[in-house]
Formats: structure tokens, C-alpha cells, sequence
């Protein structure tokens, strides 16, 4: 059977999240004959068996592991990318959810261009912080991924994708890849992905700054040595508003993308 789209979500710590992740799946408005698999790759060793909700027609799902605990999300995600079937692959964090026509709009997206991008929309407690998208909205480039330091997820044709990274901020390094082979990339219009900051999210780790910009740092050196100087700049870009960042947290107690929502309504 042929597999239309393959959704990787690593899963670590998510018991209390990863079956409102799914259900936001399972909601989705999209024609029933694609054939659709979910790969959950487990990092912390527990089973999920139990909140998985059953799925509509024609969609699958599946369990794979890593090799340990905790290895890491660009870790699972390779495992997962090693596995899928689909012709087209798509991400989503185990924390984090998809409006209701994003999976279509996606989907018609990436066949068309062999990849495509959404606004993130950021939401604490159920409460909206903000929308970060490309400045032509229309569109994202590698500009934009120095000027709004936020994970963009990508749809993404299967041999066009690159091995993750085991560092920090992978899934931005390869987004990053992606966008250096192009000008710009189109976005999807009034759908986006729902990014939830919760207690355990790993932009309120004690010392998360610190180690994002040791991450920055590799990138910016590797991608300077590959001659990639467009992805090296964005690193650069980043690690000069995460420095801002650190010196906002001293008096503001608020998440690292509150900050990016204050300074881009200023």
C-alpha cells in the first residue's frame, strides 16, 4: 500500500500531552484516500499503548524506539526518517498541536513545491502569545529564520530532507539547509501549527539560553567551513537575539518566546 504522508513526532516525557497532539490529528479535514502513517518514536521508555486514540480511515500509526533514553529529538527523528514509508514527511512535537486544515493545506503545498512551511502560532496555558511567519507572509526565506529565532516545522518531499543533527535547535539547522537551496518557500494561508509552552517545555530549562547558543555556535562554525555563509549569518543572527533575550529575562520572568512576541509588537 502506498503511503501518501509520513507525521514523525518523537516522544519524550508526554504522557500528559501526546493524546491531544494525535486527536489534533485525528480531527484534521482531509480526503480519506491519502493514506496516512504516524510514527511515534519513544525516547523515554515508557509505553503509550493506553492514549492512543483510535484513528480514522486510513491512518496508521506506529511505535519505534531509540537506542536509549533521552537521546535526543533529532536523534528520534533520524530513527523515524529511517523507517517512514511516505512520500512526503511531516514533523510534529509531542507537546504541540495542528489547526484543523493544516494537514490538507500542507499536503497540497509540498506536492507542489516539494516543500512548505506554516505560520507557529505560540500559546502558554491555552493562552495565544503570538504568530511568527515569514516578513512576506506569503512566503519564509533564510532571512527570516535569523530575524524570528522560532521553530518552523516543514513538510518536506523524502529525498529532499537532510540527517538531523544531535545538537539543540536541529530541527532550525535543517530548516535552515532546506531554505539555503531556495529564495523563499511558500507558506500555507490561515492555518498554522500550535505550539504549546508547557512547565517542562525546553525553552524554561534552567540554562537553556546558554546551551541554544553553544548549539548556535556549532552551527555557525560548520555551516562557515561548508561555505554555506547565508546559514552561518543566521546563526549569527540568532545568537545576537538570544543574547538580548538573556539580558531581558534579568528583569522580565517570562519564556523566551513571550520575549519574541513583546519585541515584535514593540
Amino acid at each position: 500500500m502506498k503511503i501518501n504522508i509520513s507525521i514523525i513526532i518523537p516522544v519524550y516525557r508526554a504522557v500528559n500531552t501526546l493524546k491531544k497532539s494525535l486527536n489534533s490529528i485525528n480531527k484534521q479535514n482531509i480526503d480519506l484516500e491519502k493514506k496516512i502513517e504516524i510514527i511515534l518514536v519513544v525516547d523515554d521508555g515508557k509505553k503509550y499503548n493506553d492514549i492512543v486514540p483510535k484513528f480514522n480511515k486510513n491512518m496508521s500509526i506506529r511505535f519505534l524506539k531509540t537506542n536509549g533514553i533521552k537521546t535526543g529529538p533529532g536523534n528520534a527523528r533520524n530513527i523515524g526518517l529511517s523507517k517512514a514509508k511516505g512520500e512526503y514527511i511531516g514533523f510534529l512535537d509531542a507537546d504541540d498541536e495542528w489547526s484543523e486544515n493544516y494537514l490538507r493545506k500542507m499536503y497540497e503545498l509540498v506536492k507542489k513545491n516539494g516543500l512548505s512551511f506554516a505560520p507557529t502560532r505560540v500559546y502558554k496555558n491555552d493562552e495565544y502569545i503570538g504568530q511568527f511567519e515569514g516578513k512576506n507572509k506569503k512566503y519564509l526565506s533564510i532571512n527570516d529564520i535569523g530575524e524570528i529565532p522560532c521553530s518552523f516545522h516543514p513538510f518536506v518531499k523524502r529525498n529532499l530532507i537532510n540527517k538531523f543533527e544531535n545538537n539543540r535547535s536541529q530541527d532550525v539547522y535543517n530548516t535552515a539547509i532546506l531554505l539555503n537551496k531556495r529564495n523563499k518557500v511558500e507558506m500555507i494561508e490561515n492555518e498554522y501549527y500550535k505550539l504549546n509552552i508547557q512547565k517542562e517545555s525546553v525553552t524554561k530549562e534552567k540554562g537553556f539560553s546558554i546551551k541554544i547558543d553553544q548549539a548556535y555556535k556549532k552551527y555557525q562554525i560548520k555551516s562557515l567551513k561548508m561555505k554555506n555563509l547565508k546559514v552561518s549569518k543566521i546563526f549569527a543572527l540568532r545568537r545576537i537575539k538570544n543574547k538580548k533575550y538573556i539580558e531581558w529575562a534579568h528583569k522580565n520572568k517570562k519564556s523566551f518566546y513571550e520575549y519574541l512576541s513583546e519585541e515584535k509588537n514593540g
